[in-house]
């Protein structure tokens, strides 16, 4: 009906006006304790929230409307809608639950959050009642919704809460806030596919509780937010997620890790190849990484390095773009990373690594570039002592090594001197040379072994502080390898997944228990679980596993990225990378009640909690589409919860025996409607609004729902 409906509590003493009565026939007249406002609009709104937008004391409106704008219709204090602020906000989803209301910096002012397809958008006011320009998160995944506004770990401030979907399985994220005001990273917890999630004030305590419905049986659960513990050998039951927005161009992403900003802790460093820009997640002293601030940069980038050269404890980022044909060097300066500076490369490049190759301690560029048609060539640039770059002189030519993926340097036999490998993709060996300090680089010829040439680039992970960790990852099994002085690539040990479903992808050593030796980390995505083994007399055994859900895996790496001196697996994906922390776990859910009716063939789909009976203790309504029925539970901490009524809120015509379930009531709030100072239930049922006003108890008679109308 292009609007808004507003039923409004009538102030003590007013009276309805005549026309607000209706002549219709059979037309049922609303109840008299509201009154019906219709606010006009001209857009379609996919989503809606009310709060104190521009700190008056009055409640607003905002909405959001497809495309690309946020609107907020400020309320007069003549009654009047009159004002209003529209915002872009682009790639808003076009569904409901998509935006939220709630002080999120601990400024006691009502602020806005809008979950948008790449990125979510933080709105916070300021101290003059103004809307600050959006704060954009980048989102780890386009599908998130059920956006809410809650104190969920009892710190006092409000944390946030959304749905997000992996693979077919929707589940329950929370960003909590943190001390700096800032919300953090996002936590998933396991709870998957319910019908309808609540965060509500349930036990009296600091902290919301978490309402759920389970898909499966269709019991009522609450649980709470239980806090993270930090001892040796504690992980956490699934990763910690950052994201990347944009999903789409996450294959040809470059990524690396490296102290960018000299605070002597590891940051995070990502390419956006499609939209020319670089993000950067800058690790905090006692607060992690940060959610990522994106800075110009080249187009097409899917290579990168971080490496210090100048020695001013700060690593230059290195970037190499195909498409402008380009290796570029940025450094953090000024609370920003720089725009790359150009190198004077030969050629148009196609790969590169950081080596040391003249035994100075320092490392040079080298890589590989295509200088004339279909030949490539393999070349390298030294930093000189006044910054500037020049062309590093190998003693004599170096073998050709055609035109490589990707370059990545390794001690592959153990003897303190690096390699290089050449990838080229799946059905193709990679190369290796040797990278022997004042040498020129000599071919490494393979001379029987294991093949590689079924292992895809990604698969192989390069590890240990000296690089001579070779895993290998492929179908159920992943091995370690070393280059024997044959030359041929020797298995030293293999770590096996023994399931059918098992589809090993990637490995990793890490020490994840804080006992001496490093635990191996297998990437199942068969199973959708990293499955870590621990050395027990001499062999791997299994020891633990952490669920991933469908995580987009493209490459596997170790960093301490909390700053307690422990190592962290870092697990890149499109779209997002996880951290699985060693010593620390996230906070993790636990249950502290569930309820299972007796109403047959009932189909609960949403609650609601509030206090309904005037004892000062909130209750639980579930709402049963298939029989219509509400049902009103009553929670105690030792009991749990427990059933206290129900009733039926219309009949239904039906021919069949059908437990099809419909649509209605299909929701709910509590709330004093009524002016008495009593939480009364208001339901959305068929085009109306129905209230139930709590009466004062004793001996009078339950009063029957008001109708008023409203869509």
């Amino acid at each position: 009906n292009s609007r808004i409906d507003v039923l409004q509590q009538r102030a003590p003493g007013e009276k309805v006006s005549p026309d607000e009565l209706t002549d219709e026939v059979n037309g049922i007249p609303n109840d008299a304790r509201l009154k019906h406002i219709k606010i006009p609009v001209d857009v379609s709104i996919s989503a809606l929230t009310v709060g104190d937008f521009n700190g008056d004391g009055l409640n607003d409106l905002a909405y959001l409307a497809l495309p690309d704008r946020l609107i907020i219709r400020y309320q007069t204090k003549t009654g009047e809608w009159s004002d209003r602020k529209r915002i872009r906000l682009a790639d808003l989803q076009p569904t409901q639950w998509t935006i939220a209301a709630g002080d999120l910096n601990f400024d006691q002012k009502t602020d806005l959050i809008v979950l948008g397809t790449n990125h979510t958008y933080v709105l916070h006011q300021d101290q003059n009642g103004e809307l600050k320009t959006p704060r954009s998160i980048l989102n780890t995944s386009p599908k998130l919704g059920l956006a809410a506004i809650a104190d969920l770990n009892g710190d006092g401030r409000n944390d946030f809460t959304y749905a997000t979907r992996d693979g077919k399985d929707q589940m329950l994220c929370a960003r909590l806030q943190k001390p700096d005001g800032d919300l953090g990273p996002e936590i998933r917890f396991e709870l998957s596919n319910p019908r309808s999630i609540t965060l509500a004030e349930i036990d009296d305590k600091p902290g919301s509780e978490i309402l759920t419905i389970d898909s499966q049986t269709g019991r009522m659960r609450i649980q709470q937010l239980e806090n993270s513990s930090t001892q040796n050998g504690d992980l956490s039951k699934r990763l910690t997620m950052y994201g990347f927005g944009e999903e789409g161009s996450g294959r040809n992403r470059g990524f690396d890790l490296g102290d960018i900003n000299g605070d002597g802790i590891t940051d995070v460093v990502v390419s956006d190849p499609e939209t020319a820009q670089m993000l950067v997640y800058l690790q905090a002293k006692e607060r992690g990484l940060d959610l990522g601030q994106t800075y110009p940069g080249l187009l097409g980038v899917e290579q990168l390095r971080t490496q210090d050269l100048n020695g001013d404890g700060r690593a230059e980022v290195f970037v190499l773009s195909e498409r402008e044909k380009i290796i570029g060097v940025s450094s953090f300066e000024n609370q920003r990373l720089s725009f790359p500076k150009i190198l004077p490369i030969k050629g148009e490049p196609v790969a590169f690594e950081m080596a040391d190759l003249d035994g100075n301690q320092s490392a040079e560029l080298i890589y590989i570039s295509k200088v004339e048609s279909n030949q490539f060539k393999l070349q390298a640039l030294k930093r000189n002592q006044d910054g500037s770059w020049s062309d590093y002189q190998f003693p004599s030519d170096p073998p050709n090594l055609e035109a490589p993926k990707s370059l990545v340097k390794l001690d592959a036999n153990g003897d303190g001197i690096f390699e290089l490998m050449a990838f080229y993709g799946l059905s193709r060996s990679p190369k290796m040379v040797t990278l022997t300090p004042k040498q020129t680089p000599q071919l490494i010829t393979p001379s029987g072994g294991i093949n590689l040439d079924e292992i895809k680039p990604e698969s192989i992970f390069i590890g240990g502080p000296k690089r001579d960790w070779i895993l290998t990852a492929q179908n159920n099994f992943a091995r370690r390898l070393v280059l024997n002085s044959d030359n041929q690539w020797q298995v030293l040990d293999q770590f096996n997944a023994p399931e059918s479903k098992a589809r090993v992808v990637g490995a990793v050593n890490i020490n994840l228990d804080g006992e001496p030796g490093d635990e191996i980390v297998l990437i199942d995505l068969g199973v959708q679980k990293l499955r870590i083994l621990r050395k027990e007399a001499n062999v791997y055994r299994p020891w633990k596993d952490v669920e991933i859900g469908e995580f987009p895996f493209l490459s596997a790496h170790v960093a301490d990225l909390n700053g307690d001196q422990l190592p962290d697996l870092v697990l890149f994906g499109r779209g997002q990378f996880g951290v699985l922390y060693s010593g620390q776990t996230p906070p993790t859910l636990k249950d502290v009640g569930s309820f299972e009716s007796r109403i047959p063939q009932a189909y609960f789909t949403d609650s609601v909690a509030g206090d309904l009976n005037g004892d000062g203790q909130p209750d639980v309504i579930i709402l049963d589409l298939r029989t219509h029925h509400v049902e009103i539970l009553h929670f105690e901490e030792n009991e749990g919860l427990k059933h206290a009524l129900n009733f039926k809120v219309f009949e239904e015509k039906t021919f069949s025996r059908s437990n099809q379930s419909g649509v209605d009531p299909r929701e709910a709030v509590i709330a004093d409607l009524t002016g008495d100072g009593r939480k009364d239930l208001i339901l959305l049922c068929h085009d109306r609004v129905l209230l139930y006003p709590q009466d004062k108890g004793g001996s009078q008679k339950d009063v029957g729902p008001q109708a008023a109308s409203g869509k």
